[in-house]
């Protein structure tokens, strides 16, 4: 009911609050790269390194198959009553993902502009989504007989007020609004960064807490809560209880689009990061080409596909909704402590900064954000830590181990096949 609203606000305001300190960071250290450049001056290269891994082979692959789950799922449940916990409909929806993922890895192979102009139109079905919902919202409200019943919806009865299930929600909520950061990513190509960085994230951010909370005032407006507690598509059954069938349709194909276009660009993003990583010598030189008739760099968008795959055969979305939370507030941390530093330390004095008190909280509140599942009663979600945890446990060395010098050397093994590709790729003459 209303705590939902609660949750979707305080998880926006952390989200604008993170997106300034980080627009502090831009200014502090001008430049493209994000967390790569901030965690590497404060801390060093094996860190950065960790945060390169974990990202190009954990986070962004999770969040893809993530998205592909999304989508199927909207489908599927136009035709059918589709449930994650039937064996064969996970085996199913394992193999659409891998599906997806091929598929958006050949178009970005093909073309990098047939890309970006899908993701622009798919990104156009979205915001026809959203007006979509809260139209429905606005029908329903007028229309309804019992007003009262909808208001009811809103109250703070049965909220739940143990500390576990509240950093739950606001766990959820907290990976809804992940992105805040990407601008960071191209900071080096922001016109008058001073005035443009934290102007842009403050009215993107807050345009995302406005989307998130009036989407979810919708749902509370059309959905009775029993229903929504149940529910394993929300936007769906909103417009099927709206407008039936025909709303039904029209709202997956927006939420189908929607996924898609995340889908597109993390293809994008992640093998550039791939092919930069190659660039710097972070991983085997032949990641690195591109095919010349494309100018696409097609062996990091065929390693993304490929690492994808394999997040595919994970069947839990709440498990990779986990692995994606904490390895990304842990570097979300590392930059708000690199903040600090750069202050107390380097004394630095950027033109625009926050308040001291803010990034302190943010430390805070990603430690317990953090080491929430771990303290859920529900066992998966122990689970879920777990294997988050012996995930960062096999990067952290390897992370380490790749800033050593003797590891570059020519004599040794890995080096000398890497060495035997790059160099069979180059002489195959398609490759630059």
């Amino acid at each position: 009911g209303g705590a939902s609203l609660v949750v979707w606000a305080i998880a926006g305001v952390v989200a604008l609050l993170a997106g300034l300190c980080y627009s502090e960071l831009s200014i502090a250290l001008p430049g493209s790269g994000g967390e790569l450049v901030y965690i590497q001056k404060v801390f060093g290269k094996a860190p950065a390194n960790l945060f390169l891994l974990t990202s190009a082979f954990v986070k962004y692959p999770a969040i893809t198959i993530i998205m592909t789950r999304t989508s199927f799922t909207y489908l599927m449940r136009c035709f059918t009553d589709f449930s994650f916990e039937v064996p064969p409909y996970q085996f199913v929806l394992s193999l659409a993902g891998i599906v997806i993922v091929v598929i958006t890895c050949l178009m970005a192979c093909y073309s990098t502009r047939l890309c970006t102009l899908t993701i622009n139109a798919l990104n156009l079905c979205k915001l026809a989504g959203i007006l979509l919902i809260l139209s429905f919202a606005v029908y329903v409200a007028i229309t309804a007989p019992d007003k009262h019943e909808i208001t009811e919806r809103f109250s703070f009865k049965n909220t739940a007020t143990n500390i576990p299930t509240i950093l739950l929600s606001l766990f959820g909520a907290v990976a809804s609004y992940e992105g805040w950061n990407c601008l960071n990513l191209v900071a080096g190509e922001v016109h008058n960064p001073q005035r443009t960085m934290p102007l842009a994230i403050t009215i993107a951010t807050c345009a995302a807490i406005v989307f998130y909370i009036s989407c979810n005032v919708a749902y509370l407006t059309v959905l009775p809560l029993d229903v929504m507690k149940e529910s394993t598509a929300v936007a769906l059954d909103l417009g099927r209880l709206a407008l039936g069938q025909t709303g039904q349709i029209l709202l997956s194909v927006c939420v189908v689009a929607s996924c898609l276009a995340t889908v597109l660009g993390l293809v994008l993003c992640n093998s550039r990061l791939l092919q930069r990583a190659a660039l710097d010598g972070q991983v085997p030189e032949f990641i690195k080409f591109t095919l010349i008739r494309t100018s696409t760099p097609i062996i990091s968008i065929l390693l993304h596909g490929f690492i994808s795959s394999i997040f595919a055969l994970i069947t839990s979305l709440d498990a990779l909704t986990t692995i994606v939370i904490i390895v990304s507030w842990l570097f979300y941390m590392l930059c708000f402590t690199a903040q600090l530093v750069l202050r107390f330390r380097d004394r630095l004095k950027p033109s625009f900064r926050v308040p001291t008190l803010i990034p302190m909280v943010l430390i805070l509140f990603s430690l317990v954000l953090m080491v929430s599942p771990a303290l859920s009663s529900v066992g998966k979600y122990r689970s879920f830590f777990t294997v988050t945890v012996i995930l960062l446990a096999i990067l952290t060395p390897i992370s380490i181990i790749s800033t050593l010098p003797s590891l570059r050397t020519s004599g040794n093994k890995l080096v000398q096949t890497s060495e035997r590709l790059t160099r069979f790729i180059e002489s195959s003459g398609s490759f630059s």
